[in-house]
């Protein structure tokens, strides 16, 4: 890892770990404008966050999304592959998922399939532990370009993560 992103991360770890209190619920994401230019203010026919209490990335034209949560003292980050609606798990015969966080250079995260079952082996939900890649999801678009590559039905998906609130006053 480069020095100016290792310390921007270890800067932000300890803000976030003096900050976030993982006991806490979860929160909706703010309001932001998305890649089609409309904003999430109005109703759509998904609630902002997942049914596991996560945020949401949407994924095509809301074809899918992908919840993710994550615990703050383990550094624990799960994805979840969700239909349009955001309300029930898609799973995808996939062994891995990848998110890409760019400060400078592309640092590139691999979350492993949790559970996959059937033929072929399939799942819905991805999993890494990582304080790093913790830090660069709650950094997202605040100088951190971070997304994740899916394959979902042999089409390929890319969602953008975007800075979300997190419940706390930082």
């Amino acid at each position: 890892m480069r020095k100016p992103l290792r310390n921007l991360i270890a800067g932000c770890s300890v803000l976030l770990v003096a900050a976030c209190n993982s006991s806490s619920p979860p929160t909706s994401p703010p309001v932001a404008p998305d890649a089609s230019g409309h904003d999430h203010a109005h109703d759509h026919s998904h609630a902002e966050t997942g049914p596991n209490g996560g945020h949401l990335v949407e994924l095509g034209d809301e074809e899918y999304h992908i919840e993710w949560t994550h615990d703050d003292k383990s550094g624990l980050v799960t994805l979840y592959v969700l239909d349009g609606a955001a309300k029930n798990l898609v799973p995808i015969a996939a062994e891995s998922l990848t998110i890409t966080a760019k400060v400078e250079d592309a640092i590139e995260y691999k979350l492993a399939a949790v559970a996959p079952s059937g033929d072929p082996p399939a799942t819905a939900q991805f999993e890494l532990k990582s304080p790093e890649l913790l830090v660069g999801l709650q950094l997202a678009g605040q100088g951190t370009d971070v997304s994740v590559a899916v394959t979902i039905e042999g089409k390929e998906y890319r969602g953008v993560f975007e800075h979300h609130d997190h419940g706390h006053h930082h």
